[in-house]
């Protein structure tokens, strides 16, 4: 990952070839410190793996893609969670065909590039389990 631009608060980021987006988002909101922060971002992957939340089984059904996409839609936000940063993001990505499929997002591995904007916001989001879904929602 490499930062193209900051300010303050703001950085644009850019992913490579192979390298794994979420990865490089928690370890760079670890190294800067960041306990809160939004991000979106654009770009192409080359393995994506999604979820979607089953309320009966209170659990994620992931499912691990090995395909080109385009990322037609990024967005998350960053909290901490037992003391380590958790991302918490949904995608939209366009495939060959030109369908498309989307989900809550798990990990990215960058094709030719994934480009995020981050905004880093002052204070702390943190997260804390609720008991009746099995997730950990912002607290």
């Amino acid at each position: 990952m490499k930062i193209i631009l900051q300010d303050s608060r703001r950085y644009m980021l850019r992913f490579d070839k192979g390298e794994e987006v979420f990865a490089g988002l928690a370890e760079f909101a670890s190294k800067n410190q960041i306990d809160a922060g939004v991000f979106w971002g654009i770009g192409t992957v080359s393995e994506a793996d999604l979820g979607f939340y089953n309320p009966f089984l209170k659990q994620y059904r992931s499912k691990p893609l090995v395909e080109n996409f385009e990322i037609i839609s990024l967005m998350g936000n960053v909290s901490v969670h037992e003391g380590k940063p958790s991302l918490h993001a949904h995608g939209s990505f366009g495939r060959t065909d030109f369908s498309v499929i989307g989900g809550h997002v798990f990990k990215l591995v960058a094709l030719a590039t994934c480009e995020v904007f981050f905004i880093k916001l002052e204070g702390r989001i943190g997260r804390q389990n609720n008991p009746e879904f099995n997730l950990n929602l912002m607290a």
